[in-house]
């Protein structure tokens, strides 16, 4: 069974046997100069579009899918599915754990999963990922604070045996939608011929 099929079955079981108040339904989309991720490009440098949507009870369960064009040669598109569960320890913490399963329809040798953890602090959060089987881990941290009309945040994060990325990053709100501004830059592990960097803009609604 595919491993999507598999999280909105766990998903529906879950909602069927659970008693909540409420249920939101929510959609995002957004456009990018670049799709990186963990400091790295997933579209060669070029504009990404990419969507999706989230079903969340306020009891703190939350599953959606997202999905965004990819280019490299290997595959056309990106089509993730997660589940998970988010509350808070106080006004200013809080905490957001779940599974995440990333998928490729066109070339399933590049699916694989993972477990996260997210920790968050007055603005410092910790991201931990464990990737299953064969998967690679991941670890974030970073920060953001309040700059005026919009936000500030900085990260470093860690790909096991893949590379060190940094990223710099200033969202501004204009109304329903979001513009990012961001520097991002990634240090193979393999040597600096894997090295990559530069800027790219978003804007999200």
């Amino acid at each position: 069974m595919n491993i999507l099929k598999k999280i909105f079955l766990v998903s529906f079981i879950s909602l069927s046997s659970a008693s909540f108040t409420e249920v939101s339904l929510s959609g995002n989309v957004a456009l990018t100069t670049d799709y990186v991720w963990r400091g790295m490009t997933q579209n060669d440098g070029d504009p990404s579009i990419s969507g999706g949507f989230d079903l969340e009870d306020d009891s703190g369960f939350y599953l959606g899918v997202w999905a965004a064009n990819v280019s490299g040669g290997t595959s056309s598109l990106e089509l993730d599915g997660y589940l998970g569960y988010s509350g808070s320890f106080n006004d200013d913490s809080g905490y957001d754990f779940g599974f995440i399963a990333y998928t490729y329809p066109d070339n399933a040798t590049l699916d694989f999963e993972e477990l996260y953890l997210t920790i968050d602090f007055y603005g410092v959060y910790v991201t931990y990922a464990n990737g299953i089987d064969t998967a690679t881990n991941y670890g974030e941290v970073g920060y953001s604070v309040d700059a005026g009309p919009g936000a500030f945040s900085i990260s470093y994060g860690d790909y096991e045996n893949v590379g060190k990325n940094y990223l710099v990053g200033y969202e501004y709100p204009v109304g329903d939608f979001t513009l990012g501004f961001y520097y991002s830059d990634f240090n193979s592990d393999s040597g600096p011929s894997g090295d990559q960097d530069g800027g790219f803009f978003s804007i999200s609604y």
